[in-house]
């Protein structure tokens, strides 16, 4: 029921809504990496849902801090509503 709600919400995601969700969490990414983050999670999110690997792709294109930060947050997502 989740992956459909995702499936059937994600082309509503934006660079404003991520940057807004992760300054809720403490969490400053840049507006470039807001934009790299939000084209990630929407190209990327049906073998997310699956495989955490897939976050890999994303290191190297914004900074350290701000990668581990998602990646915990994605982890903790998908532990509890996956």
């Amino acid at each position: 029921m989740i992956e459909r709600i995702i499936k059937n919400n994600i082309k509503n995601l934006n660079y404003h809504l991520v940057m807004g969700y992760l300054e809720s969490k403490n969490i400053y990414p840049t507006e470039d990496e807001a934009i790299i983050i939000t084209n990630f999670l929407k190209e990327n999110y049906n073998i997310l849902l699956k495989d955490n690997s897939i976050l890999l792709n994303l290191k190297g294109n914004i900074r350290d801090n701000i990668y581990y930060e998602i990646s915990n947050i994605l982890i903790n997502l998908k532990n509890s509503y996956l």
